[in-house]
């Protein structure tokens, strides 16, 4: 289990949460499924790595 991913807040806005959310995805290929629980104000940050909006309970990644 990952939990409580974030960057500084001083290195914000440089890619290096993306690279490495792309970096974890690309590790656990397709041995396991992402659920990702994110701070609504985050909702939109997160579709451009191939996450869905769940209605019920915030975003996911749901290809596996």
């Amino acid at each position: 289990m990952l939990a409580d991913l974030a960057v500084d807040e001083d290195y914000q806005k440089q890619g290096i949460g993306k690279q490495l959310i792309r970096e974890t995805q690309k590790r656990i290929k397709d041995s396991c499924r992402i659920v990702l629980l994110a701070a609504p104000n985050a909702n939109d940050y997160y579709p451009a790595l191939g996450f869905e909006s769940n209605p019920r309970g915030g975003v996911l990644n749901t290809p596996l």
